[in-house]
Order: structure tokens, then C-alpha cells, then sequence
């Protein structure tokens, strides 16, 4: 089985859902396994990695030797391509922390289903009181007719998901914390969005300060980031945001009463055909 071209890997988006998968995979592993694999499916997009899917593959693996079910991988990746023809390998997930030299040859195998596979792992242990996640591709290494090997570059990761999901999150958090009856309003929304940013922006502003009078030691990555936020924040002064934000809060205002007023009709005609 030949190998497809490569092509080049700078950033991995990640779907929750695969955490849980993975999660989930961890928890039904037979006592005799230390880890479990999978595959995962998804797409390339102009060097980002989409990670939508993933399915566990039986394997066993000891200190002397590690097998896995090839065929099953292959027909059940097959399945899925036909139920999503969007999606297709993109690489394979193993639980913990650890790349072994059984790693190299399972990525091996997943080498000659996709371009370029990536390698997700997912620390199931919480060494460090934390699930650590992270993605890599595989560089050759060695000299030219001489010894050849590879090894786990690690790419950066983004667990990434759709804005509805996150609102569903939400709901099932605040069920969680015991409240009853979680408001759906669409103005509290609106209001509790903005509680949040104010939260989130005097929290960053607190950090920045510490860092700036020496309390705390500075981050370079985190300051790129940043950075990165403010320059996609648009330069508007503040007469201009506020009417932006008036204008919107009068559009929410006038679909919430049209809303309301096709309802109070809906109601009466029902009941004038009740009474008909």
C-alpha cells in the first residue's frame, strides 16, 4: 500500500465531541489495556486540520509487541464516508500522554490512508491535575541512503466548536447548578453575554497590570495572543458603538414584539374556530 502525498499541517481544530469519544473509549477499555486508539475523520483546509469524527479501533498492546484490527479501521472509515462524503481519515488519537516506539507504528498505518495523518493525544490520567491535549505530525529524519526514521513534531491545537453548542453547554451548566427553569430570553442573553465580557476584560486588565508592576512574570505567547484580539477589535469611537448598539437592541426589541403579536393571533384565531 503506497503512501499519498503529504500535504502541509500548520493548525488542528478539534470538535469536543472527540474528547468525549475518547473519554468514553477510556472508560469501556478492557482492564488489560494501559491506552486505546481510534481514528479520526475529518478534512484539510489550506493547511488547518478539521477533526469532526472519530471511531475506536480494537487493538492490543504489550511490553513485547502491539497489534491492531486494520481491516475494521478501514471498513468502518469506508461507512462513514458514505453516511458523510465531507469527511474522510485524517489521522488517529491515543489516550495519555506518552509517544512510544509503538506510536511509530501505528502512525505508520495511517500514514497510507491520508496526506498528512495527525497524532491526538488526550491525557485520560490528569497527570498534573489537567487533561492534556495535544496533536502532532510525523518529520522524517536521518541521512539521505542512510539510516532513516521519523519523529512527533507537535502543531497547535484548538478545541473548537459551533456557537448553538456552546448555548447547549451553557443550559445543561446552568441545570447543573441547580437552577429550575434556565431563561432563554433573548434580551437576558444579550445582557449576560456582556456580563461575561466585562468579567473576562477586568480579569485580563488584573493580569496586565500584575505583569506590568513585576507580580507576575510575563508571558510571551500569551501576549500575542494579545495582541491579536485587539487588532481585530474595530476602531470605532464610542458615539458611533453606542448607536450601533442601540440600533441592534431596537431590532431585537421589534422581533421579540412581532413574535409576540403573531402568537396573540395565532391564539385568537384558534379559539374564534373553536367557537365556529
Amino acid at each position: 500500500m503506497t503512501e499519498p502525498r503529504s500535504v502541509p499541517v500548520n493548525k488542528v481544530f478539534v470538535h469536543p465531541v472527540i474528547l468525549f469519544n475518547i473519554v468514553d473509549n477510556f472508560e469501556r477499555r478492557n482492564d488489560n489495556n494501559k491506552r486505546v486508539i481510534g481514528t479520526l475523520l475529518g478534512r484539510y483546509d489550506k493547511g488547518v486540520v478539521k477533526v469532526m469524527e472519530s471511531f475506536a479501533v480494537p487493538h492490543q498492546e504489550t511490553e513485547e509487541e502491539v497489534s491492531m484490527d486494520m481491516e475494521y479501521a478501514m471498513r468502518i472509515a469506508e461507512l462513514q464516508k458514505k453516511v458523510n462524503t465531507n469527511i474522510y481519515t485524517v489521522g488517529w488519537y491515543s489516550s495519555g500522554y506518552m509517544i512510544n516506539e509503538y506510536s511509530n507504528l501505528i502512525h505508520a498505518f495511517y500514514k497510507c490512508q491520508c496526506p498528512t495523518p495527525i497524532h491526538l493525544t488526550v491525557d485520560t490520567n490528569l497527570k498534573d491535575l489537567k487533561m492534556g491535549i495535544n496533536t502532532h505530525i510525523s518529520l522524517p529524519i536521518g541521512v539521505k541512503n542512510g539510516t532513516e526514521g521519523c519523529i512527533f513534531t507537535p502543531v497547535p491545537c484548538t478545541i473548537n466548536g459551533a456557537d448553538a453548542e456552546k448555548v447547549g453547554l451553557k443550559f445543561f451548566q446552568q441545570c447543573r447548578s441547580g437552577k429550575k427553569n434556565p431563561n432563554f430570553n433573548d434580551q437576558e442573553q444579550v445582557i449576560g453575554a456582556c456580563d461575561d465580557m466585562v468579567r473576562q476584560i477586568n480579569m485580563v486588565m488584573s493580569h496586565v497590570k500584575k505583569v506590568m508592576s513585576g507580580e507576575a512574570e510575563a508571558d510571551k505567547e500569551l501576549g500575542r495572543q494579545l495582541m491579536e484580539v485587539v487588532r481585530a477589535v474595530p476602531h470605532l469611537d464610542t458615539d458611533t458603538l453606542t448607536n450601533m448598539l442601540n440600533s441592534h437592541m431596537q431590532d431585537l426589541l421589534a422581533v421579540e414584539y412581532l413574535t409576540h403579536l403573531t402568537k396573540q393571533q395565532l391564539a385568537i384565531s384558534a379559539r374564534l374556530n373553536e367557537i365556529l
